[in-house]
């Protein structure tokens, strides 16, 4: 079957993961599957799957609109013939859909988180979030994908959907690109890293605090960050001053594999909030492939299961500083091995993308069948 896929992914940002991760496995399905999308600095040409490169906008707030334009630009100008399915970025889908409509081609609508900003823009991508949904309310789109059971819960709380409309694609991870090094020793202390974006909505700022107090509590610590966002220059400001941090831009996924591969804990400091209670973290996925510990703020988008695992600790935002501390200084360094083995065999059994390239690939075959 011919799959298209618009989506506001760059390709080879860290954000594209999921996107690169679904079209090679569709491709493994028996589809072809052709992606339209920003510019990327990365050669792509030797995916499996076709990436078409459509011109957007720098400008925030314009992003978006630019790419939604470029892409109705593409369908009108190519009209490509034997399309079996689109599948749209809920940012650009009010704008592409109605084309797609006219074309009769059918539609899935991809949501990977709804918006997490907090800014002015937020306010404005939430009532393109709502449009996007209400496309599918109306069965102009006839199915969505979400990263969760809450996420699909908190689409049905606002919309008549039935459940059967909306499909969960929780995150995954390339177990072969993420893996565990049997290098975990604390010979130079505990090793902390969070990688994605760097924004003060995302909690980041705590985490050079919390290293701080490690390390003034007796417990050798150091902090490693990776990505960009609205706290990138004031934390390359703080490693100036501390020999226990580094802060790296955003950088290619092999390169923050190899770079967990050499890490003891992988950190959550997503606060809780409506959008990260129902999320689905990517690297999450990828810490725990790593066979990493993970340490983070408790909620249910943190939460791997309702049992608490003996890898993972996850403590009220409030008390998030001190009950870290406690469980560092009380950690017994001999079970580090056993822990970090654990937390990898659990990736195997859990965060293969196979299950959601299987659950996309249902929602493609149920889209056509309808149509």
């Amino acid at each position: 079957m011919k799959i298209y896929w618009v989506t506001v992914r760059q390709i080879g940002d860290l954000c594209s993961t999921t996107t690169v991760a679904l079209a090679e496995g569709l491709v493994l399905k028996g589809h072809s599957v052709t992606v339209l999308g920003p510019k990327s600095p990365l050669n792509t040409s030797s995916s499996q799957w076709k990436h078409i490169e459509l011109e957007q906008s720098s400008i925030r707030g314009l992003k978006a609109i630019s790419l939604a334009r470029a892409a109705v630009q593409w369908f009108k100008e190519h009209n490509p013939s034997d399309v079996d399915a689109v599948i749209l970025d809920w940012q650009i889908a009010s704008r592409v859909a109605p084309l797609l409509l006219s074309f009769g081609w059918p539609m899935i609508l991809m949501d990977r988180s709804p918006p997490a900003d907090v800014s002015f823009l937020a306010r404005i991508q939430w009532r393109e979030w709502k449009k996007s949904w209400k496309l599918v309310e109306n069965q102009t789109i006839l199915r969505g994908c979400v990263v969760s059971n809450l996420h699909s819960k908190f689409i049905q709380d606002r919309f008549t959907i039935q459940s059967s409309s909306i499909h969960v694609l929780p995150a995954g991870v390339d177990l072969q690109l993420f893996n565990k090094v049997d290098e975990n020793k604390l010979s130079d202390g505990w090793r902390l890293v969070y990688h994605g974006r760097l924004d003060k909505h995302r909690g980041v700022l705590s985490l050079p605090m919390l290293v701080q107090k490690l390390n003034s509590n007796g417990v050798a610590s150091k902090l490693t960050l990776i990505g960009e966002g609205d706290t990138y220059q004031a934390l390359k400001t703080m490693e100036q001053k501390f020999n226990w941090m580094e802060v790296h831009p955003r950088m290619e996924h092999a390169k923050v594999a190899k770079i967990l591969s050499l890490q003891h804990i992988g950190l959550l400091p997503m606060p809780e909030s409506k959008v990260w209670k129902i999320a689905s973290p990517l690297k999450r996925s990828e810490y725990l492939a790593s066979g990493l510990l993970i340490l983070g703020i408790k909620h249910a988008g943190h939460q791997v299961s309702n049992n608490e695992m003996e890898w993972m600790k996850l403590f009220p935002q409030q008390e998030f500083h001190k009950k870290s501390i406690e469980w560092l200084t009380q950690f017994r360094f001999k079970e580090l091995s056993s822990l970090s083995i654990r937390a990898r065999l659990f990736a195997e059994e859990h965060y293969s993308w196979d299950g959601s390239v299987a659950e996309l690939d249902l929602a493609i075959q149920g889209l056509i069948n309808e149509s």
